[in-house]
């Protein structure tokens, strides 16, 4: 029987075929990378089975090898020389490897570590001790000074919050907007006192600026009205041409030969030179509001002359500066003024006062008449935005119901004109004035008639005259 040979298999260096085509063509699958090829090989341990499993596989190949083997090799005289213990000391390496082992997986499956990198030691780099120090030093400084301005200033507004009660900007904001138009405008921003989103056509802008208000002025505002409300950390500023108090003045009065004596004096109009409060400091709610009604008083006089300019009246109406001088009836003159008092022309007004006497000191102002006016321009912004629907819906944007049916209904050219006739404030002014006046007339006649005759009888006839008396028409 022919010894056995150990031969050495070598596995090739080509890779494993992975397809080949129709065409011959070998496809290789790609090579391992190192960490594939160590845990190929980790899956290949059985971890599982126990030494004695172990010593029994080598045992039996060891048989299965010495059979071959002639006893001749065999030496009666030789026998290892084993220390006595060395059977305890296996068990307990490999009792301590095991433990290892578990000591190991426990760790990475507490950590999730399953590498630590060493340390390695860089190449020292030249070091300037008091240049570090110095740096160290100045970038401390540098650091503290920030930290205590921040301290100072957020101690500061504490302390300014918890003994008053600092208003708040970005809410006084909030009620600014609910209110107002505003916009942003770059890092301004900027609003409107204007009416133009309610109809009014009027060329003359009302914009104004919102900025905050210092801290310094706030404080000494709170420190001067303690008890009062506290002040607004907005700053409205308004165009000067819009501040202070202005109204529209109506006077009817008789007819003048000298147009110098018909003019309106500041004693007539009793106009304020500013506004209540505004020798403090006016809230911006009001100063908007009286902005917003110095404008629309301005739009109402410049179109009240621009209509008594235009208008063929029988007796031509004057315009004097900021006079409108109208004739009602004859022998009497509607005086309709602009009246706008603010600090550029104070000291003006302050001469006229003082020339007139105290009789005119009451004021004969007609509050029914500026009402009707300030409700009539108010009528136009709302015609100017309020356009009755067409009808059919294809139908043009504008032309009132009545304009509409004249095609259908045959209207002639008189109708059109009629239709096309609208009324402008001043002659609907003057109509209230001239009804006013009558109607005072009426009565004065009425009670000198009731002066005169004891039992006087009055008959008023609406819809048909009244006969008496055999037919008679009284």
């Amino acid at each position: 029987m022919a010894n056995s040979v150990n031969i050495s298999i070598e596995a090739p260096i080509e890779n494993q075929i992975q397809e080949i085509t129709y065409d011959g063509q070998e496809i290789y699958q790609a090579p391992l990378s190192m960490s594939e090829n160590l845990s190929r090989l980790a899956q290949k341990i059985d971890f599982a089975k126990t030494d004695d499993d172990f010593t029994c596989n080598i045992k039996k190949e060891v048989d299965t090898g010495s059979d071959v083997k002639s006893e001749e090799d065999k030496e009666p005289g030789y026998q290892s020389s084993l220390w006595p213990w060395d059977s305890v000391r296996n068990k307990l390496r490999n009792a301590l490897t095991e433990v290892c082992v578990l000591a190991d997986v426990l760790s990475i499956a507490k950590e999730k570590r399953y590498m630590v990198l060493d340390p390695i030691q860089a190449d020292q780099i030249e070091s300037r001790p008091m240049v570090q120090v110095y740096g160290r030093k100045k970038a401390l400084s540098a650091a503290g000074a920030v930290l205590l301005h921040g301290v100072e200033r957020l101690r500061a507004s504490e302390t300014m919050r918890m003994t008053r009660n600092m208003p708040d900007f970005h809410i006084d904001l909030l009620r600014l907007r609910q209110n107002w138009r505003l916009k942003k405008v770059s890092n301004t921003i900027v609003g409107d006192l204007s009416y133009r989103t309610a109809g009014s056509k009027f060329s003359q802008t009302g914009v104004f600026e919102v900025t905050k208000a210092p801290e310094e002025q706030i404080v000494q505002a709170m420190s001067m009205n303690a008890s009062g409300p506290a002040p607004s950390a907005l700053r409205v500023t308004v165009p000067p041409e819009l501040q202070g108090v202005a109204f529209i003045s109506v006077l009817c009065q008789k007819e003048q030969e000298d147009v110098v004596t018909a003019t309106i004096s500041s004693s007539a109009l009793n106009c304020p030179g500013t506004l209540p409060g505004d020798g403090a400091d006016l809230h911006w709610q009001q100063k908007l509001e009286a902005a917003q009604n110095v404008l629309f008083c301005k739009e109402l006089f410049a179109r009240l002359a621009a209509e008594a300019v235009q208008l063929d009246a029988s007796i031509p109406h004057m315009v004097v500066g900021n006079q409108i001088m109208a004739t009602v009836l004859p022998g009497i003159q509607l005086l309709i003024g602009l009246c706008h008092n603010n600090r550029l022309n104070n000291s003006a007004n302050g001469e006229n006062v003082k020339s007139e006497s105290a009789s005119n000191s009451k004021s004969d102002h007609d509050h029914v008449l500026e009402h009707s006016l300030h409700q009539l321009l108010r009528a136009v912004h709302h015609a100017n935005t309020h356009h009755p629907f067409p009808h059919p819906a294809t139908g043009p944007l504008g032309p009132s119901k009545r304009r509409s049916l004249a095609g259908p209904m045959a209207a002639d050219r008189y109708e059109l004109l009629d239709m096309s006739k609208e009324q402008s404030l001043l002659e609907q002014i003057i109509q209230q004035a001239q009804h006013f006046f009558m109607r005072r007339r009426s009565e004065y006649v009425l009670d000198t008639i009731a002066k005169e005759l004891s039992m006087p009888i009055y008959a008023v006839g609406t819809s048909a005259p009244f006969y008496q008396d055999g037919g008679r028409r009284l």
